[in-house]
């Protein structure tokens, strides 16, 4: 019984037993997304897509040099790591809100959540409940399972809230009599935080409030705010690390050598056209929360979490309004943001849930001490439905489609080729791990078309690729010329209101074109080049339109040739196939259908009926039943019956 007392023991067990959870669910390699540019710029110390992430980046450059494994595997390592750390830090600020947290305006004893000393064992097991229900959780498992920013942003969200509120409560019982150890300590853990994520955003409106009912509206609240600026802007210097690393050869997003740059980087400026868009998007993301929060947590935490939140509001009225605050905030700020990947947004009111229902077993605990033993079973097996409950959609460790995908894009390549794309999230962003980390396909010019609306890929362009530069200069100078322009004043392009501003919104559209021209037609003759499935399927910014689409593996290649190209020989193409029915997977295995088909289509058309056909049956393998595959076998059914 003296184990079930002892505070280190639980503490521990927060972290080891995630930690061991993640190790088995853990992606082997690169994964959706971000996963191959945040590598690179951690490996080759780089600037990762606004924020930023310099803290993440130093961080990751330290665990990239681990005697273990690939440098892809050591850096999702990482991100288990610092998640089971953030359960552990949980761990810690759901035993100091239960056993010595008082807000009370009176701080009057009674308002405690659960005396300490006469019920330890209790207040072990349902710290470690709330922490395990937490990290088992469908979005935090996920975040530890590859490479993101997200597993550090935990840590550092739970140190801020942990130290504000152990400042909060110092101060009460102090009677006023301040020490600033604790309130100077969270300053530099927010500049930290801030360092990290701009999402740490969500936590001020709470945090505001809380800050002046504690310390109240007055000249000694404002002087410790600027006595805390002090170690706040320590922290956030982090960011220094931009200008030192400006000139990286590998990656430097938004090319941050001048305070313009810096300022559009940190800002995370390029993506500000998809916040607060519409309130259509704010009305569907919404939705889409609804619908996951209940997931989140398996469903039974949450009943358990409503009983929390009313009893914060009879026990502590301060900490209610200062966790509904930090809930509702959250939620409202991040449904604005128009994305797929939009869960992590919400983490913060996942964090809130789990405290909540830490409070929700104290209560019961409270209520039902007859039956003590009851609620300490229920305590163990929460967390057991959710690893349950989520176990299969977070098991990312047999999670190799966007290697393979990469692998099968690269194999699809001639050599000496220029390739076209806007698929970030599935190759674009692996393909800089694979060039820059692992010097794979140096030969392959990859140009993210969207990616060419900013100077810094233009300068990315120049760096790599100097030929295909030269070749186009003029064009790639007047567009970049335009391109400053629109940096500069983005609203009028994209919020045109005069005349001049439309003319503009022309001029910068004709150079894009003129420039997407020119690259195809100064390298078609010693070069191939290539676009993706959705370049070519776009209905605007069209480009060699003169030049015939064949599709090759995961691609099409440009040609003049009107004859058929007995050259080809078929990549190896290799892939898992999936039933995952979520817009990543999905996309991977339409791409898969669509190459077949394709290619189907292209040997029709020169009377090639029976290598057609099986380009078919492997499209139908992936779609069984498929209407468009089965409508192409029985076209080719009928071009035979016509021979």
């Amino acid at each position: 019984m003296s184990i079930l007392r002892k505070k280190i023991y639980f503490a521990a067990l927060s972290f080891i037993v995630p930690f061991g959870v993640y190790l088995i669910t853990l992606a082997p390699g690169l994964f959706f997304i971000d996963t191959g540019e945040l590598a690179t710029a951690c490996i080759r110390l780089g600037i990762a897509h606004p924020t930023g992430y310099p803290l993440f980046t130093l961080i990751g450059r330290l665990f990239s040099m681990l005697p273990v494994g690939e440098d892809i595997y050591r850096l999702n390592l990482m991100c288990a790591f610092l998640s089971a750390g953030a359960v552990t830090v949980f761990f810690y600020l759901m035993h100091f809100v239960i056993t010595e947290m008082n807000l009370g305006r009176d701080n009057n004893p009674k308002d405690v959540f659960i005396e300490y000393k006469n019920n330890e064992v209790v207040v072990n097991i349902v710290s470690l409940s709330a922490s395990l229900v937490l990290a088992f959780s469908n979005t935090f498992w996920n975040i530890a399972n590859s490479l993101e920013v997200y597993s550090l942003h935990a840590v550092l969200v739970m140190l801020v809230i942990l130290v504000f509120l152990k400042a909060s409560d110092g101060y009460l019982k102090s009677r006023g009599s301040d020490d600033l150890r604790y309130w100077l300590m969270f300053a530099f853990m927010l500049g930290l935080s801030f360092s990290n994520h701009l999402t740490t955003i969500f936590l001020s409106v709470g945090f505001i409030y809380l800050y002046f009912a504690v310390n109240g509206l007055n000249k000694n609240s404002v002087l410790k705010i600027l006595y805390m600026a002090v170690p706040f802007i320590l922290a956030f210097s982090t960011y220094i690390y931009f200008f030192v690393r400006a000139d990286n050869h590998y990656v430097s997003w938004d090319y941050p050598a001048n305070l313009f740059n810096f300022y559009r980087h940190i800002s995370g400026k390029q993506f500000s056209v998809w916040m607060f868009s519409s309130t259509d998007a704010a009305s569907k993301q919404f939705s889409y929360y609804i619908s996951a929060y209940p997931k989140e947590f398996f469903y039974f935490p949450l009943i358990i979490a409503v009983f929390g939140l009313i009893f914060s509001f009879l026990k502590q009225k301060r900490f209610f309004f200062f966790t509904v605050l930090l809930f509702v905030f959250n939620i409202l700020y991040a449904i604005n943001y128009d994305i797929h990947d939009i869960d992590t947004y919400f983490l913060l009111s996942y964090i809130i849930t789990a405290v909540w229902f830490a409070l929700g077993l104290i209560f019961l605990f409270n209520k039902l001490k007859s039956a003590a033993g009851v609620v300490i079973i229920a305590s163990l097996v929460f967390p057991a439905l959710c690893i349950y409950g989520n176990f299969n959609e977070n098991n990312e460790s047999k999670s190799v489609y966007v290697q393979e995908y990469t692998d099968n894009v690269f194999n699809s390549i001639r050599p000496n080729s220029v390739v076209f794309s806007t698929q970030w999230d599935f190759w674009v962003s692996a393909s800089f791990y694979y060039q820059f980390v692992k010097n794979y396909r140096p030969d392959v010019a990859v140009l993210d078309k969207e990616l060419m609306r900013r100077t810094w890929f233009i300068r990315h362009i120049k760096v790599h690729y100097p030929d295909l530069y030269e070749r186009s200069k003029q064009e790639f100078e007047a567009y970049n010329a335009e391109l400053i322009k629109f940096e500069h004043e983005t609203d009028r392009y994209t919020k045109p209101t005069t005349e001049m501003d439309r003319q503009d919104l022309i001029k910068i559209q004709n150079a894009f074109a003129a420039l997407l021209n020119s690259i195809v037609d100064k390298n078609y003759s010693d070069r191939n080049i290539y676009t993706s499935i959705e370049v070519d399927d776009a209905k605007t910014e069209k480009f060699g339109l003169e030049y015939r689409r064949i599709p090759e593996g995961m691609l099409f290649r440009l040609s003049k040739d009107v004859n058929f190209d007995s050259t080809y020989k078929e990549p190896d193409i290799k892939f898992t196939k999936t039933a995952k029915t979520d817009y990543y997977h999905a996309f991977l295995m339409n791409a898969y259908y669509m190459m077949f088909l394709n290619r189907a289509s292209y040997l029709m058309n020169f009377g090639k009926l029976d290598t057609a056909e099986g380009y078919v049956k492997r499209a139908l393998d992936i779609k069984p039943n498929d209407k468009t595959g089965m409508g192409m076998l029985r076209r080719i059914n009928e071009m035979r019956d016509l021979k």
